[in-house]
């Protein structure tokens, strides 16, 4: 029952797709903006801690002032090794069946990532994600499998059951995937029609597929095809997932935004095992020189002092890093204005991590008093990696909680340019600025 995708129509989706939605550069790629509808089963980021937890509230953009706290200085940095990818709960992963008869899907069976769909074809979230997903195999052909499964809330949606049946039916004349993104892309178009004229309207959309109209009528209440949805929802069922959209990355629940960003961010944090390092890197740099970094942007330069006495570990590492083209062509993936500017991950997704991590260092001289300092974003200390933070603002409530590693000298006006966007809050995305690498020198 398996069926393959038919690419040729597929870049021709993904083509029309793109000239009608807008396009916005997500972690090197160009891709539509597709706004998650809210309804049930709207997921909320939890995949994976991730550093975009260091300045997280809104609400810290203007900070109320406090009085200055005495900051205990932390001992010398240590570092260790740190997984990138998050482990799979066991647990959880054996309630996701391999793939089943059953199932549908697209995509190379040797994939290095698979990507479980659980869906309902009346869910408003569930067609953004699926729409996306067949755009992310077109961009990653060699790198994901999509495996469609159904989990319809039929005492919510009448019309799921039959919407699945209607796409096993035309799978029955080699057209599953036709009438599965045509039930997905026409929501609008049938999702108030009573089940009498939403079995008309298929049968008439059947006809403008060229589907024998009469084996389709056949098929669509056939005890094959309704026994085919049976037997698929009991085993989504057997999951224990209650409701669409669910989406599994290698077996490893996904709950994030599911606009094509996220998707794309996802799958470039999956392929990061591949540039990461495995041990931390050796103490290089003399604390005694002087060191600068020249960020390189699409909009200007952005030159800072780095602090090697005061933050030897963090400044270490992000020489070691620059020298490694570890941040080019990646992105400032989070700017909020009035308050600060994340970079730091080739994902852009908040979760990249270098395949090592280390402790805060503290020094109560440096403080989070004025714009342009740089410090280490983290989630907890002992957990800097290779993600960093500007400020555009004094934020006191940082102190002795961040390693500041350095201050920018030059190019507070490029920093201010920032195109604004928060993947922690908003649902729809403007494409980031870019960095296009960071030059070190030393004195």
């Amino acid at each position: 029952m398996k069926r393959s995708l038919k690419r040729l129509s597929l870049v021709s989706l993904l083509t029309c797709v793109l000239l009608l939605s807008g396009c916005k550069s997500v972690f090197g790629v160009q891709a539509p903006t597709i706004t998650p509808k809210p309804t049930s089963g709207q997921p909320t980021r939890t995949l994976a801690p991730t550093a975009t937890t260091a300045p997280t509230a809104k609400a810290t953009k203007t900070p109320t002032p406090e009085p200055t706290l005495a900051i205990t200085p932390s001992g010398p940095a240590t570092c260790s090794v740190a997984p990138v990818l998050p482990e799979v709960n066991e647990a959880v992963a054996a309630k996701i069946p391999d793939e089943t008869d059953y199932d549908h899907s697209f995509g190379p069976e040797n994939a290095r990532i698979t990507i479980i769909e659980y869906t309902d074809f009346q869910c408003q979230v569930c067609a953004n994600l699926a729409m996306n997903l067949r755009q992310l195999q077109v961009l990653y052909p060699d790198d994901v499998r999509v495996i469609v499964r159904y989990l319809p809330l039929t005492e919510e949606h009448e019309k799921a059951d039959l919407a699945a049946q209607a796409v096993e039916a035309a799978g029955l004349q080699d057209k599953y995937w036709e009438m599965h993104d045509l039930l997905f892309t026409s929501q609008d178009d049938w999702m108030t029609l009573s089940e009498d004229e939403f079995s008309t309207w298929l049968i008439g959309q059947a006809v403008e597929l060229e589907l024998n109209k009469a084996q389709f009528t056949t098929d669509l209440t056939s005890d094959e095809v309704i026994t085919s949805v049976f037997e698929a929802t009991r085993e989504s069922a057997a999951t224990t997932l209650s409701t669409p959209p669910a989406v599994f990355f290698n077996k490893i629940q996904y709950q994030d935004w599911v606009d094509l960003s996220s998707l794309v961010g996802m799958v470039e944090y999956f392929k990061l095992s591949d540039r990461a390092f495995t041990v931390c890197p050796e103490m290089t740099i003399d604390p005694d020189k002087k060191y600068t970094a020249t960020i390189s942007t699409d909009k200007g330069e952005i030159v800072l002092e780095l602090y090697p006495k005061q933050a030897p570990m963090a400044v270490n590492s992000f020489v070691f890093l620059a020298r490694q083209k570890w941040f080019d062509n990646t992105s400032f993936f989070r700017v909020v204005p009035g308050f600060l500017v994340q970079a730091g991950d080739p994902t852009g997704s908040g979760f990249g991590k270098p395949g090592y991590q280390f402790t805060n260092e503290v020094t109560p001289k440096l403080r989070f008093n004025e714009p342009g300092m740089l410090a280490m974003s983290n989630y907890g200390d002992g957990t800097n990696g290779s993600q960093f933070f500007i400020t555009y603002t004094s934020i006191p409530e940082f102190d002795g909680k961040y390693t500041i590693f350095g201050k920018v000298i030059e190019g507070l006006d490029v920093l201010e340019s920032l195109r604004p966007r928060d993947p922690v809050y908003d649902q729809v995305l403007l494409a980031p600025d870019r960095l296009i690498s960071i030059t070190i020198e030393e004195e």
